[in-house]
């Protein structure tokens, strides 16, 4: 029998190598898009400030992404001359640790401003009645603590209206200052507000993240490092680290020559003389 000699042609032979291999001459293409754990969507209209430890003044303010000019008043600090201050309290009143905030401010002389939530002012009228007949400045802080950019116009004024009442209500007078929840404020918001009820929005520029309980002695420290002429300092009355705080930062405040004012106070000391970017915050 004679040898038959099969020919085989290149492309019949690459052809048997892929198909004995398991491989495709065709593209590949992933059918899955490619996801980040990192990256979310806020509703529109919501955009959520990012709060950070200022330790260095007004260049480390709340800021709230899309907003660069806004159509009302908003103050995280003031250009003022002198060595003035505004020492603020947040989400009180607490039945037991604001009297005792009262009674340190007292003692030292010092007036400040408290920004007050609804519902713990109709739970403790009688203690915001008290700051205020005593000097302190009382702000609304909203009903329940929302992130208002969040919310519907209703819902809104709502939160913003039924404070203000309650504030009236314990003191005799109508509060002229709102710091929103969170630091959380946008155009509409913030205009609406001001419009509306006649709020004028008050962030600040040093925040001791006493929130998260860091230690009286962390939050004395980071409100002494952070605060400078025009500071509008951030800090919680229900809070007990900063409660045990506040004597230390007072007389650290005093021994540099500080002077305290409430935020109203503060921004009718503001300076007409030229400030750069890093010295007012104050936008309109």
């Amino acid at each position: 029998m004679k040898n038959k000699i099969l020919f085989f042609s290149p492309f019949f032979i690459t052809f048997l190598l892929v198909s004995s291999a398991g491989w495709s001459l065709e593209p590949s293409f992933s059918s899955a898009p490619s996801t980040s754990t990192e990256s979310s969507k806020l509703t529109e209209g919501a955009e959520a400030p990012q709060m950070l430890l200022t330790t260095e003044g007004d260049s480390h303010s709340p800021k709230v992404s899309g907003e660069t000019a806004p159509s009302y008043h908003k103050y995280s600090s003031v250009h003022v001359d002198g060595p003035y201050i505004a020492m603020t309290f947040d989400d009180g009143p607490s039945p037991t640790l604001t009297p005792h905030l009262l009674d340190i401010l007292k003692e030292k002389g010092v007036k400040a401003t408290f920004f007050v939530i609804g519902q713990n002012v109709v739970h403790s009228p009688e203690i915001v009645a008290r700051a205020s007949a005593e000097g302190h400045e009382i702000g609304n802080h909203s009903w329940s603590h929302p992130m208002l950019t969040k919310l519907s116009e209703e819902h809104l004024q709502e939160e913003v209206q039924k404070t203000s009442d309650a504030i009236a209500e314990a003191t005799g007078k109508k509060p002229t200052l709102l710091r929103p929840p969170y630091g959380a404020i946008n155009q509409r918001i913030g205009k609406m507000i001001e419009e509306k009820d006649g709020l004028t929005i008050i962030l600040w520029s040093v925040d001791p993240l006493d929130w998260k309980s860091p230690g009286a002695n962390v939050v004395a420290q980071r409100l002494i490092a952070g605060t400078k002429p025009g500071s509008i300092t951030l800090s919680h009355d229900i809070k007990p680290g900063t409660i045990q705080a506040i004597p230390e930062v007072i007389d650290a405040f005093k021994a540099k020559g500080y002077k305290f004012v409430t935020v109203s106070e503060l921004i009718a000391l503001e300076s007409k003389a030229p400030a750069s970017a890093a010295q007012s915050t104050k936008t309109k």
